[in-house]
């Protein structure tokens, strides 16, 4: 009998489990299916502070749901660009950015999703590519990038600790171009012994990095001049304007005005200007980036523009691009959140400046200013890549203007447009070992641009090498390239 009634349990026990499996009983989400369902955004290990990117994407998810209904999440993938493709996808990074070389490798390998069937539910991402140059033609069908939201429009200036400004009252307003820095260097070198009077604006960079000779069209030697701006291409290290560059740096390396480590300082300049290591270092002017600079480090630096007009270029467009990863599971959303990146305020505010009321305060006028605690020793979220972003769209800072976007299309409308804007070199057309240029010109270019060489002869034997390689007929194959474009646009 208890054997029956043991076989009557097993049996009804059965039924309910059957009807349980096919209706979906007690089913529960797995644990890590929902943690999978979010789309990651991939910074720079330079972009933010690690520890605190948690309560930063607590935030950005809110807004993110709200407005698109998925969660939206920082990832800090520890790299410079996006090059490093296969590690984006070992962290599950959906949108990340990219120089443009890095660009067209992943285009080239398939590795980066075709937005264009969902372009009409981006207007932002649209707009973006329609006001750019256009695209190379890489060979693939679809659009597989965007340029960063804001052409890399700038000139270039002086960064100068105020201290020494006013403890020595100097006259910033003399300083017109980097040679009438050097009375003041004379002056802090004579009187502050332990201050480097010029740093430089990152590690291995040129003396002046920031005040370019030409448009170059081969990533390498070919150029069309900015002084002339008229579509002759030439070598641009037998140029005089670079010879000028390269002679300014050996002449302050001479008198000492740069730091002997200048090739292994790690230290960028601007942060040695403002810890008191340097008196100046060059940075770029452009409306958004100089007014954060000025807002945010106003008491402790001077910015002073150079008189050079800003200049535009193919590059100027297409320097850094945003894609999305070809294996995203949400390509429809990954698509609409790029495009809350490049348009909506909330958005960029928290990405570019972390949590109202931590990180930052709303004034009464609508700026930002930091809660009351000095900014160089706040521990909190920092973005420095800011320039990868739509700043404009975001909020305004104290000190900064509130018309940022109209003092920006003034600026741009002031450039210089290369007579090769919108020009792209097909590098297969060349018969010239590009390769074997680029080398000599990495191998010489460092120590003629920080003068750490004996200029004069190493310029000659650079120009020789370089001959020596092909350069003259790079110069005309490029130059060919161009003529045959120059003609296409006119028909």
């Amino acid at each position: 009998m208890k054997k029956n009634r043991f076989k009557r349990y097993i049996f009804v026990f059965a039924i309910y489990l059957s009807i349980c499996l096919l209706s979906g009983c007690g089913r529960e989400e797995p644990q890590e299916e929902r943690e999978d369902s979010v789309i990651y955004i991939g910074i720079t290990g330079s972009s933010g502070i690690y520890q605190d990117l948690e309560r930063v994407n607590m935030e950005l998810e809110q807004q993110f749901i709200k407005k698109l209904g998925v969660r939206v999440r920082l990832i800090n993938t520890g790299l410079e660009t996006g090059e490093n493709y296969y590690k984006n996808r070992q962290m599950g990074v959906d949108i990340f950015g990219m120089y443009y070389d890095a660009f067209c490798s992943c285009v080239q390998k398939n590795l980066l999703l075709d937005i264009s069937d969902y372009l009409d539910a981006a207007p932002a991402l649209k707009e973006a590519l329609n006001e750019k140059a256009a695209p190379q033609d890489l060979g693939r069908d679809g659009v597989f990038g965007v340029p960063k939201p804001l052409s890399d429009l700038h000139s270039n200036g002086v960064i100068l600790n105020r201290a020494c400004v006013e403890k020595y009252k100097f006259d910033v307003s003399l300083v017109r171009q980097a040679e009438d820095l050097e009375p003041l260097f004379e002056v802090i070198q004579l009187n502050e012994p332990d201050m480097v009077p010029w740093a430089l604006e990152k590690r291995r960079n040129a003396v002046l990095e920031r005040q370019p000779v030409a448009d170059i069209l081969d990533n390498c030697l070919s150029g069309i001049l900015y002084e002339d701006n008229q579509p002759v291409v030439c070598n641009i290290y037998e140029t005089k304007a670079y010879e000028e560059q390269v002679k300014l740096a050996k002449r302050w390396q001479e008198k000492g005005y740069l730091a002997r480590d200048i090739l292994t300082c790690i230290e960028n300049g601007k942060n040695m200007v403002l810890a008191g290591e340097a008196f100046a270092t060059e940075c770029v002017i452009k409306p958004d980036e100089t007014q954060y600079d000025e807002s945010i480090y106003g008491d402790k630096i001077v910015v002073v523009p150079f008189e050079n007009r800003p200049v535009s270029d193919t590059e100027s467009d297409w320097v850094y691009v945003w894609g999305i990863s070809a294996d995203t599971r949400y390509p429809k959303e990954a698509v609409q959140a790029l495009d809350l990146l490049y348009s909506d305020p909330e958005i960029l505010n928290i990405v570019l400046y972390g949590v109202e009321g931590e990180d930052y305060e709303v004034e009464e006028d609508g700026r930002f200013s930091f809660p009351a605690q000095d900014v160089l020793d706040k521990s909190s979220y920092t973005n420095t890549s800011k320039w990868k972003y739509n700043t404009l769209k975001a909020g305004v800072w104290q000190g900064m203007s509130l018309d940022l976007q109209g003092d920006f299309q003034r600026f741009a409308d002031s450039a210089v447009r290369s007579a090769a804007y919108g020009f792209w070199l097909d590098e297969q057309q060349l018969t010239v070992d590009l390769m074997k240029l680029r080398k000599i010109v990495n191998e010489y270019t460092p120590w003629l641009e920080t003068g750490l060489c004996d200029t004069d002869s190493y310029l000659i034997e650079f120009r020789q090498r370089l001959q020596a390689a092909g350069s003259q007929r790079l110069v005309e194959e490029v130059q060919q390239q161009l003529d045959d474009w120059k003609m296409s646009e006119k028909e």
